[in-house]
């Protein structure tokens, strides 16, 4: 004769310890990597309505309040930056460029600085710019 088990009175429960630990593993992980998401130098960056974000490009070029530069979180000065920046765009096979940009820095320096990274071959310049606030 057949016997069948008779259901269990006991409520059973899931042990939730492996999936609080997978849980806390990633908040470490993203808690460690958004450290390196921020700009390499203090930078006041200038407000735009239209500005959206894009995958991070491979050369960062940043200019300070003080004028000074840094190529991928390099101080360079100017006369360096067309060697440097040549010899990183050789290397790379998508010469896109991120140019952060305090906002208190004399417009002719950025200008500037945009020429010489045309001319060292880079084809897309993006500038880097902080959403507007909302009226």
């Amino acid at each position: 004769m057949l016997e069948f088990l008779t259901p269990s009175k006991k409520r059973k429960w899931l042990d939730l310890t492996p999936m609080i630990d997978v849980v806390f593993l990633l908040l470490i992980f993203f808690m460690l990597t958004s450290i390196y998401a921020k700009p390499m130098m203090p930078v006041s960056l200038p407000e735009s309505e239209t500005s959206t974000v894009q995958e991070e490009p491979e050369i960062t070029l940043g200019i300070s309040s003080d004028g000074s530069l840094s190529l991928n979180s390099q101080n360079i000065t100017i006369d360096q930056l067309y060697e440097r920046l040549s010899g990183l765009l050789d290397r790379h096979r998508e010469k896109n460029i991120r140019l952060i940009a305090d906002k208190q820095i004399h417009f002719g320096l950025v200008i500037n600085v945009m020429d010489i990274a045309k001319k060292a071959g880079a084809d897309n310049i993006a500038v880097v710019t902080e959403k507007k606030a909302a009226l």
